[in-house]
């Protein structure tokens, strides 16, 4: 088992959780033989080798992948933003800044209209993670297939 912190909880990973479950017949903390406070007890360690996606995004996008579970919050950070128009431009520069910079961030998903308000800031970023994905929204979507098909006809032209 899991070795106990200071104030007397387990620290296991999910992979040791599912083992768990496994052994209990899949059943889960509701219904199987363990008290209600040993399940208290229990706190779940982030495994390192897990790369989250990050979203920032109109809101309808956000809530999309939020129901899909994309969303994640520990200790006061949320790897998810929803800009609105109104949305300060140093809040989404500051939260673009954080997602990129963490370790766990492996995947950063950003709507076609945030990616315009960011555009500076994207040129300098390097990294080869995280990976950095531009996806449309509503608002926007004939004015991004408008755009992919002119570098289709381009590429076409190209090619000849």
């Amino acid at each position: 088992m899991a070795p106990n912190r200071k104030d007397g909880k387990k620290n296991i990973t999910e992979k040791q959780e599912a083992k768990m479950l496994a052994e209990a017949g899949g059943k889960s903390a509701s219904d199987s033989d363990a008290s209600d406070t040993e399940w208290q007890l229990v706190q779940f360690v982030d495994d390192p080798n897990v790369l989250r996606v990050a979203i920032i995004a109109c809101p309808e996008v956000t809530l999309g992948f939020l129901l899909c579970g994309v969303g994640y919050q520990k200790d006061r950070f949320r790897n998810y933003m929803m800009v609105e128009s109104e949305t300060p431009q140093e809040d989404v520069e500051q939260f673009f800044l954080t997602v990129y910079r963490r370790s766990n961030i492996g995947i950063v998903i950003i709507d076609y209209d945030t990616v315009k308000r960011l555009r500076t800031m994207m040129q300098r970023c390097q990294q080869l993670l995280p990976v950095l994905v531009t996806v449309p929204n509503k608002s926007s979507l004939i004015t991004y297939l408008d755009k992919k098909e002119r570098n289709r006809r381009l590429r076409q032209r190209d090619a000849y």
